[in-house]
Formats: structure tokens, C-alpha cells, sequence
């Protein structure tokens, strides 16, 4: 049963699309996954996963799936090709747009699903910066990021105006995926739907408004930023933006169709706002989403300043050799990242910027491994990355009882050289193993292993 409160709000906003409306919440919700452009060509995913449907109309990489398919279980999933996105939750991205070489903040980013269509999206380059506010759900956050094969982005765990303080003008492009009442995941969310009555709505529209105001002081001149929500809420979308452009002069929207052919496909927002989008359950495949794209005037005077420093951390001579013995025993090329790799409390990583000071750093840039007793321990991470490049590797087919007792953190007897490896699931990287005459030590994460 949907809140009464929620259904008379409802009733007084649609009028006689009010009946369509409340008939679509006894329909079942449409889920989707989106291929990871990093891993796999659009051919190549299409073949491998027998499970898809349509295209999401406003998501080139998104492909409806059947409400009984479990993705999650897909060995596919665990090698990253694909992130289990809801439909409606993949648009603010699209309408954000961000390219290759940008620096882009996702500054409300948990679980992760826009931060990976960001980071693919900018091909790895660039910077992304993905913060959330809840430490347990930034460690999901940099769960996805590493299982998706990101190596341009950071992850943070900070209060958005501790953010404005290091980077103030900094951005390109922001998301703003604000916290909200939720109502448009009542179909698929009953603790959400249960929750609505005890909620207080200034509760979320004061939160919103100061995180749409910090983010506007982050982005610079010329820059642009999405602001979305899964709610239908008029006072969290249209009257939040109608707010913060009179506040912020220097902002205005720009028109979604001008962005890409969606007029088919989705809605457009309500009270005058034809320059925001809107998915409604009763009209579109997809749960309730609302989002509108806004551009910062360019002759604003730039005030960029971030509190950074430039990272100058040496790597000890003896994790030095472990490191370059590690290179040269699995045949990866070396040169090319030594000019970026920083060591930290027995981590080695790879960035390719300056760091901001006095920031909670979650993941600092990719994780290529750490030292134990002067020895060298591949990451997790590092198995993932997307462009990863090694000579040494075992692959194990998909259809063979090896794949998922590897995710299972199972020893195995394989065949090849002894030493570190790249073990591949039809070609594709899931982990590291270590082979000692024929027996392969399991390396794979243990906080990602299959029960």
C-alpha cells in the first residue's frame, strides 16, 4: 500500500495521468546492466550474454534484462564487464556528458554505478574525483571503482564543504545525485515506501540546496553540472533548481534535447521546467528519476584553488627491486608507470596528479600492490585495471568448474611457469594467482571471494 500522503500529493501534481500512474506501481520494476566500454565491444558483450533485451533508450551501454535473471551470479559480472544499474538511474550521467581528459566530481557517488559510467565514459583519462558522505558506503563505492578497472579516479570520504575549500573553481563537471524522500523507487523499495510518512521534507530540501550550492562553488567557469534524485517530488527538483538559479545568477539550464534525440523516450519537467528531464514508471521503462543539466556563465572570473601538493614520496630501494622483479617475471612493461607511482604505508600506487591535502582519502589513486617482509604482493586492484598489459597469464574457460573455485579462493592445478600470474576468464582479468609446480596459490581478494 503506497502512503496516503504520497498519494494525494500525487493525485494534486498529475491530474488525470493520476490513474496511470498509481496502476504502474502494481507492474513489475525493469532492471538493466551496462556493459563496460573499458573491457568489452558492444559485439563482443552482446555475444557472451544471452540474457539481454532491449536497448535503455537513453543509455548506449544499457540493456534491459528480465526481472528472474540474477546478473550478479554471471562469472562476467566478477571480470567487470558490466555494472547492475536500475534503467532511470544511468540518464544523469548521459545528460552530464563528461569526455575524455576532465576533471569531473561525482560528489554524492555511493554505491558507485554513475562513478563508473563516468570514469568509462572518460576512457580512463582525466581525473574523477567520487566522494560520499557515509564511510561504509564509500568502501562500496571503491569496490566498484577498482571492479570496474578505473585508474583515473579517487575516492573520498568528506562533508562537501570540506571539499569547497580544497577545490573551489576546480572541476569541469559535476553530478549531483542529491539525497532524497526516494519516491521514485517505491516500486522496487518497500523500506523506502514504509519509511515516507516519518519524513520531514525540509529535512532533504535544506540538505540539497547546500549541497547544489557548494558543488556550483567547485565547478569553474563555463563548466557544467547535473542535479538529479529518484524522487517526483516537485519541491526536491523543479523548486530546488528554480532556487538555486536565483541565487547563483552566473547558472543557467540548458535544454536537454539539445543534448541528444530523447523526445520519444522521456519526459520533460513540470511547472515550466521543459529544460529538465523526468522518467515516470507509467510512461517510460524505468523508475522515477528527474535531472537537468546547468552551465556556469564562462566570463565569471576563475577563483580556482585547490590545497595541493605535489607528490615527492620516494620508493625504498629495496621495494624498488621487488617491484621491477615482479614486472619482469609476469612481462609487464615497467617504464611508463614509474614516472606516476608514489609508495604509502607499504603501498605502491599510481596517480597521475597532484594529491589535495587534508582530505580523507578512501583510494588514492590506483592500488598496484604492497610490500610484506621486503616482498612484493600484486593488488586486486591492479588485476582489474583495464589496460592492464601482461605476457604472463592463465586463462580459464567460462564452462569450466576451475572458473568459479578460482572466486571461491580455491588452490588449483594448473599448468604453466611457476610464479606470480594473471588468471583470465575467457580471456578477461579476475585476479592474480601464484603457480609452485603446478599448484596455483589463490590470490584473488578475499572480501570479493563467492560463498
Amino acid at each position: 500500500m503506497l502512503p496516503e500522503g504520497f498519494q494525494n500529493k500525487m493525485k494534486s501534481l498529475l491530474k488525470e495521468d493520476y490513474t496511470a500512474f498509481i496502476n504502474s506501481f502494481d507492474e513489475q520494476n525493469y532492471k538493466a546492466i551496462r556493459r563496460n566500454p573499458l573491457k568489452i565491444d558492444k559485439d563482443s558483450f552482446e555475444s557472451s550474454i544471452d540474457y539481454l533485451g532491449d536497448k535503455v533508450p537513453w543509455c548506449e551501454e544499457s540493456y534491459y534484462i528480465a526481472d528472474n535473471q540474477r546478473p550478479g551470479k554471471d562469472l562476467f559480472y566478477h571480470c567487470g564487464l558490466f555494472y547492475i544499474q536500475e534503467p532511470s538511474a544511468s540518464l544523469p550521467v548521459e545528460l552530464l556528458d563528461p569526455r575524455p581528459g576532465e576533471f569531473v566530481l561525482d560528489l554524492c557517488a555511493a554505491p558507485g554505478g554513475k562513478t563508473t559510467q563516468i570514469g568509462a565514459k572518460m576512457g580512463n583519462t582525466g581525473l574523477v574525483v567520487a566522494n560520499d558522505v557515509n564511510y561504509k558506503r564509500s568502501l562500496s563505492l571503491k569496490r566498484n571503482v577498482q571492479l570496474f578497472g578505473l585508474s583515473n579516479t579517487a575516492v573520498t570520504n568528506e562533508q562537501p564543504l570540506t571539499l569547497k575549500r580544497c577545490f573551489h573553481g576546480y572541476f569541469d563537471k559535476i553530478l549531483v545525485d542529491a539525497p532524497c524522500s526516494g519516491e521514485g523507487m517505491f516500486r522496487r523499495d518497500d523500506r523506502t515506501k514504509n519509511k515516507y510518512d516519518g519524513y520531514e521534507i525540509n529535512k532533504f530540501t535544506n540538505l540539497q540546496k547546500t549541497i547544489l550550492g557548494t558543488a556550483g562553488d567547485m565547478l569553474k567557469p563555463g563548466g557544467s553540472m547535473v542535479y538529479s534524485t529518484c524522487t517526483f517530488s516537485l519541491e526536491e527538483n523543479e523548486e530546488i533548481i528554480d532556487w538555486f538559479l536565483n541565487q547563483n545568477p552566473e547558472f543557467r539550464t540548458i535544454p536537454a534535447d539539445n543534448l541528444f534525440q530523447l523526445k520519444n523516450h522521456v519526459s520533460f519537467g513540470l511547472k515550466g521546467f521543459d529544460d529538465a528531464i523526468r522518467i515516470w514508471p507509467h510512461r517510460q521503462k524505468g523508475e522515477g528519476h528527474f535531472a537537468v543539466r546547468l552551465e556556469k556563465d564562462p566570463s565569471v572570473q576563475a577563483n580556482v584553488h585547490t590545497n595541493s601538493e605535489v607528490n615527492s614520496l620516494s620508493i625504498p630501494k629495496v621495494a624498488e627491486e621487488a617491484i621491477l622483479d615482479f614486472f619482469k617475471d609476469i612481462g609487464l612493461e615497467h617504464n611508463a608507470w614509474f614516472d606516476n607511482l608514489h609508495f604509502e604505508r607499504d603501498k605502491l600506487c599510481f596517480f597521475d596528479s597532484s594529491y589535495v591535502k587534508d582530505i580523507n582519502y578512501i583510494y588514492k589513486g590506483l592500488e598496484v600492490g604492497y610490500l610484506k617482509k621486503d616482498r612484493f604482493f600484486p593488488s586486486q586492484a591492479l588485476a582489474m585495471v583495464a589496460d592492464l598489459k601482461v605476457n604472463k597469464k592463465i586463462n580459464i574457460s567460462s564452462t569450466h568448474i576451475n572458473a568459479s573455485k578460482y572466486l571461491k579462493g580455491e588452490s588449483l592445478y594448473l599448468e604453466g611457469d611457476n610464479g606470480w600470474t594473471l588468471i583470465t576468464i575467457d580471456g578477461y582479468p579476475v585476479g592474480w594467482g601464484k603457480l609452485v609446480k603446478g599448484l596455483l596459490k589463490n590470490h584473488y581478494l578475499k572480501e570479493w571471494r563467492l560463498m
